[in-house]
């Protein structure tokens, strides 16, 4: 736990935001000033009219329950906007810490994502957030506010009469014991009720992305009774959460029963002894009620104080993840055109223990294309993935253009490599955004062009609003060949120095492979190729082969040579897939 009362790091974490709203906090602490003199005031007024002289003028009567009136609606209205600036400061940090979590999140490596599901980031990075935004304004500005009432009212009651101030002295003493040992009572509660929240909705995300293959499986029922296993997981941690601040609150309602009961006997003393006046005993039991509401409040705002606590500790689980992939130092820039690519007796495995590439050792020249062919799990798609860096290997390195791109920054080094897969995701956005990755700065005639050149010219003639069409997320509408289409437009806008097709054509019907071809070409041409091949005949334009057995090098040759020998093992692969083609 980061320490038991979560204000100093609610500061590290939300300060350097609050810092930009100077303005409104130098505003809303002359607000919450005004607003406390306004409600100290108050109770003196009416002290002077239930005192007044029974020869009272009548125009100064009414003058003083007008100013009462005015000061009323004016404690409202200060409290209306403190409130509205509070809320408005809260939110603006708490949105630019939400943006901060974000790019932390995305700048993560690919184990990240596998370890936390979409669903539960979204309720850390927005869920825990929003309970930060809310702290601000619920607890530290109404706590801010409620202790400085306290310690004002308080104050007046010692000048009216020390006894009372005494009094009321000992219950706030007895009261912040008993709060304090209660702080973190429901602590642990929410913060399982937390860690539950991310686990309902990551299986919420997950079922929503995977709605299909539910369905067309028959396991509705299966995710139906997970959903129900984990409602009825979590009602109870909620109703544990509810008792452990019940619990609060009883203490709470004996504390204000004591505290009625001290007022009462201390305020009938002094009235029987003629110490004080009627109106200001009225003023007196307004000012030991003034010091009532502050003491429930504080109460009150404690649950939120101990949600924040499990908030911000969620929140510094997330910031606390560092990238297994460093950020290059950038001291390499890769040059335009086509780049070599190396690997340099790479060994790597998604766990350190267990390698899924062993000792490999490859160059290709700058301008050659290369067609990887191996079983499934072979580490084929493995190769590529460390072409890109979303994974360092264990040993060896790779090099693009006789440079290890651990030392080239990764926005460059992932702008001059350009990757097509067969898995397309589609964001909801216009076709613009989608092909540029939402740039502005890619023109429109330059998009439109690539379109003719992948063959879209006649859908995209079809589409209503053109490049401001907007697609659904997720490629609703699209063919599983147009989709296809638009992701290899994508990598003819980047204009790489090194292109790795990973299976792209293996979700495509062969007249739309076919379609594909000569656009393939193009992209290839003048460029760096790296081709995974699913169906071995779209290798026939390749320079040379690599066939991968186990996470090791089988054959590596000109496609020529290994088609000359028919004891290669490219050859066999080869008759194999025209057989099985044939049947």
């Amino acid at each position: 736990m980061w320490t038991k009362i979560p204000i100093l790091p609610y500061f590290r974490l939300v300060g350097p935001y609050l810092k930009q709203h100077k303005r409104d906090l130098v505003l809303l602490v002359l607000l919450l000033i005004l607003s406390i003199g306004a409600q100290i005031t108050i109770p003196w007024l009416l002290k002077t009219y239930f005192d007044s002289p029974s020869d009272a003028s009548l125009q100064s009567l009414l003058l003083l329950i007008g100013l009462i009136m005015v000061l009323g609606t004016a404690y409202q209205l200060l409290v209306l906007v403190s409130d509205y600036i509070g809320e408005h400061v809260g939110w603006s940090a708490a949105n630019r810490l939400r943006s901060r979590l974000m790019r932390h999140c995305l700048s993560q490596d690919i184990s990240f994502f596998h370890r936390y599901n979409p669903g539960e980031l979204l309720d850390r990075v927005d869920g825990a957030v929003n309970g930060l935004a809310e702290f601000f304004y619920k607890f530290v500005v109404r706590f801010t506010n409620n202790v400085v009432l306290l310690l004002v009212a308080l104050g007046l009651l010692y000048t009216i009469h020390w006894s009372i101030g005494a009094v009321m002295t000992a219950f706030i003493g007895l009261a912040a014991v008993v709060y304090y040992r209660l702080r973190d009572y429901a602590l642990p509660y929410w913060v399982r009720v937390g860690e539950m929240s991310s686990a309902f909705f990551g299986f919420i995300g997950e079922q929503l992305t995977n709605t299909e293959d539910t369905r067309s499986s028959g396991a509705s029922g299966y995710a139906m009774g997970r959903l129900k296993t984990l409602l009825r997981n979590w009602f109870p941690l909620h109703m544990e959460a509810g008792y452990a601040f019940s619990v609060m609150w009883m203490q709470s309602m004996m504390l204000l029963g004591l505290s009625t009961i001290l007022t009462f006997a201390v305020s009938a003393w002094l009235w029987h002894t003629g110490t004080v006046s009627a109106g200001t005993l009225y003023m007196l039991m307004l000012y030991a009620v003034m010091l009532v509401g502050p003491i429930d409040t504080i109460r009150i705002e404690l649950g939120a104080l101990q949600r924040a606590s499990a908030n911000i500790e969620r929140i510094r689980q997330l910031f606390d993840i560092r990238p297994a992939i460093e950020e290059g130092a950038g001291e390499e820039v890769l040059q335009e055109g086509p780049l070599s690519a190396e690997f340099r007796e790479v060994t790597f495995g998604y766990s350190p223990h267990e390698p899924v590439l062993h000792g490999i050792g490859l160059r290709l020249a700058a301008g050659q294309s290369l067609g990887i062919v191996g079983r499934t799990g072979s580490g084929k798609s493995s190769l590529a993935r460390l072409l890109l860096r979303l994974y360092d290997p264990q040993q060896g390195s790779v090099l693009l253009d006789g440079t290890d791109i651990r030392r080239v920054k990764l926005t460059q080094l992932r702008q001059r490599v350009g990757i097509v897969t067969q898995d397309v995701q589609i964001f909801k956005g216009s076709v613009r955004d989608n092909l540029t990755f939402f740039n502005p700065a890619v023109p429109d005639d330059k998009i439109e062009a690539v379109l003719e050149d992948l063959g879209l010219a006649s859908w995209y003639a079809e589409l209503p609003e053109k490049l401001d069409t907007q697609l659904e997320a997720g490629g609703g509408g699209l063919s599983a060949g147009e989709a296809q289409l638009l992701a290899f437009a994508r990598v003819f806008l980047k204009e790489p120095g090194l292109v790795i097709l990973d299976e792209a054509s293996s979700r495509l019907d062969p007249v739309t492979e076919e379609k594909l071809e000569q656009a393939v070409r193009k992209l290839l041409s003048g460029r760096t190729a790296i081709v995974i091949a699913h169906r071995l005949q779209t290798l026939r334009h390749v320079d040379r082969i690599l066939v991968v057995e186990d996470g090791r090098i089988i054959e590596h040759d000109s496609q020529a040579a290994l088609l000359e020998n028919p004891d290669s093992r490219y050859s066999q692969l080869l008759r194999q897939s025209f057989r099985n083609s044939s049947r």
